[in-house]
């Protein structure tokens, strides 16, 4: 018998060890694998949001580049009639309706307004934001405060 083609004994009982410890413990690392719950897609009042958020985010850089502002966002007046999630909301109807008529009215004020003045008109309008949702659904709070234009 050929030496170089003899397996140690060692090293067969190491890799039988290993093959059937695997066997046993892929069926154990599947059951542990925490169960990710259905998602629901996102309302059409908080896609609404998200691209609310994102035109603020880069009027923002718009405004401290000193650069003219993108054009105006008609599809923000959905913010009266977009169904939020669940169909229902963290806040009175009555008082979301003055919220997003004061945003919108913000909103033309800023395009109303002179060059100098847009940062102040545009910080006014994210306050809108963050007024509301410190009165309801604060988890966007965090990053509505970092659209302020620093004046």
């Amino acid at each position: 018998m050929n030496k170089d083609r003899v397996i140690p004994r060692r090293a067969v009982v190491l890799a039988a060890g290993l093959l059937l410890l695997s066997a046993f413990a892929i069926p154990l690392v599947r059951e542990q694998q925490p169960q990710v719950p259905d998602l629901k897609p996102p309302s059409e009042l908080a896609l609404l949001m998200r691209h609310m958020t994102s035109w603020s985010d880069s009027t923002k850089q718009r405004l401290v580049q000193q650069r003219e502002l993108p054009p105006f966002p008609k599809e923000f007046t959905g913010i009266l009639t977009a169904a939020p999630t669940d169909s229902k909301m963290d806040i009175e109807r009555s008082h979301f309706d003055a919220f997003a008529h004061y945003y919108l009215d913000q909103l033309k004020a800023l395009y109303a307004a002179a060059p100098e003045d847009r940062a102040r008109t545009f910080n006014a309008t994210v306050n809108g934001c963050a007024t509301c949702h410190g009165s309801a659904c604060p988890g966007p709070l965090v990053k509505i405060r970092k659209l302020y234009v620093p004046l």
